[in-house]
């Protein structure tokens, strides 16, 4: 389990420095605490996405079992706002810049399916992706 903290934490250093910016999915807890604003209700269903940049936090501190805590900036003014993000919260980590993703499979849910498994399900299977083309060619006369 060590090794996939320390994987998460390099990935996430790499993505914020090679690209700027990195995303983490954060999912509700009373463990974790996101300032004094909290969680909304719908954060509190459905997670939270946290963005960090070069300019929006402060104090970015690791603690050995993969928690973070740091002053995160949030809205058009960069309002500070402490956090405790818990590891057993941090669902994933991502760049839509380097077309990266990383969920953790090790979180599992009341019934015992991971978070993220819960998601590939309910993603169209590949006979629905495709697009057939037939309509779109042009036949010859």
């Amino acid at each position: 389990m060590k090794s996939q903290l320390k994987y998460l934490q390099n990935l996430f250093y790499d993505l914020l420095n090679d690209f700027g910016r990195v995303y983490v999915g954060v999912k509700y807890s009373d463990n974790t605490t996101i300032g004094n604003r909290g969680f909304t209700e719908e954060e509190k269903k459905n997670g939270l996405v946290l963005i960090f940049n070069l300019k929006n936090h402060k104090n970015l501190q690791w603690n050995e079992d993969g928690s973070i805590i740091t002053a995160l900036g949030f809205g058009t003014v960069n309002r500070s706002e402490k956090c405790y993000l818990h590891a057993d919260d941090i669902v994933s980590v991502f760049s839509p810049d380097a077309r990266v993703k990383y969920d953790r499979w090790d979180i599992r849910d009341a019934a015992g399916q991971s978070e993220a498994i819960k998601g590939s399900e309910e993603e169209k299977s590949e006979e629905e992706k495709i697009v057939s083309l037939d309509r779109f060619r042009k036949t010859k006369k």
